[in-house]
């Protein structure tokens, strides 16, 4: 921030008849100013450090849950295997597919 004075300042103080700020209160106000700004920071840096703790404390969980959930899906599609492969299930599949952008408006023309 510059120390200088603005002239366009100067003129409309002098317009509305009314006398610059003293040092005294300059300096208060840009030291109330640099507060707001640290508080500000620091308020910050305690939100990024506790979602950091929070990610790190709930992080096994998810993984854990989408592990299990991962084992259960690559058991079930064992007796699957077969049918995806096939000539008919590769149809149902493109079925799916088309009908999924169909209903998400990917096909449509813009």
């Amino acid at each position: 921030m510059s120390n200088e004075i603005d002239e366009r300042l100067l003129t409309l103080f002098a317009g509305a008849r009314e006398t610059l700020p003293d040092a005294e209160f300059m300096q208060a106000f840009l030291a109330r100013m640099e507060r707001a700004r640290r508080r500000q920071r620091l308020r910050r840096i305690a939100v990024v450090v506790l979602l950091g703790v929070l990610a790190a404390w709930i992080t096994p969980s998810i993984l854990a849950t989408t592990a299990a959930v991962a084992h259960v899906v690559g058991e079930q599609s064992r007796s699957y295997g077969a049918l995806v492969i096939s000539p008919a299930g590769w149809a149902v599949s493109m079925l799916i597919g088309f009908l999924v952008l169909l209903r998400t408006g990917a096909l449509r023309r813009r």
